[in-house]
């Protein structure tokens, strides 16, 4: 199994952001019968949360990852500090 691939292959953000592009513009044009508009709309929904979800998700993993990488900086000019004598 591929490093890429992700869990139950779960769409990325990039498919599901075009997807929900795609009914936008779909929406936009004006030309869906009332009953597809009415799934378009819940679908878009359901997109959007996930889209949500995803972006939070990244949002920690990166406050995370910046987190660590200032706190071996501070170690490191703390090291610095007492090598520089």
């Amino acid at each position: 199994m591929s490093a890429n691939k992700k869990k139950s292959d779960e769409p990325s953000y990039a498919e599901l952001s075009g997807e929900l592009e795609q009914i936008l513009d779909e929406i936009e044009s004006g030309e869906i019968d009332l009953d597809e508009l009415s799934d378009k709309v819940e679908r878009a929904a359901t997109l959007l949360s996930q889209c949500r979800k995803k972006l939070a998700a990244t949002e920690t993993k990166v406050k995370k990852v910046t987190t660590e990488l200032q706190k071996a900086m501070d170690e490191q000019e703390g090291t610095n500090e007492y090598t520089d004598e």
